[in-house]
């Protein structure tokens, strides 16, 4: 069971889930939210997940290969907006009109990976 308890994001290794936040701004059809998993360690970015923005909130679901496979430790999380988003040739998502962030102009919010006592 994935956890959003005021900012910080508790995930346990393995599970399925998702949380669910308001929308910022207004949105337009086409506009998509990036949620990444950011491990201030190594200074890598250790998970992506593009979803559809909807009016009114923003969804991030998890499935168990999403995290399976992630090392149990305290990472940060943040999620970009963005407003008519533009890919490369190989469809990498590259830019776009107008893009925002929900945390990063203050500080990131901690995002946990828990251990789980069954092997996955």
């Amino acid at each position: 069971m994935i956890r959003l308890i005021q900012r910080r994001l508790i995930i346990p290794r393995g599970d399925t889930g998702s949380f669910t936040i308001p929308v910022q701004g207004t949105v337009e059809d086409g506009d998509i939210a990036v949620f990444s998993i950011y491990d201030p360690m190594t200074h890598t970015t250790v998970f992506e997940k593009e979803v559809e923005l909807t009016e009114e909130v923003l969804t991030i679901p998890f499935s168990h290969q999403d995290t399976v496979n992630l090392e149990p430790k305290k990472y940060l999380w943040d999620i970009k907006t963005y407003r008519n988003p533009q890919y490369d040739e190989d469809n990498l998502l590259i830019g776009g009109d107008e893009i925002n962030s929900y945390y990063a102009a203050f500080s990131l919010p901690i995002c946990e990976i828990k251990e789980v006592a069954q092997n996955v």
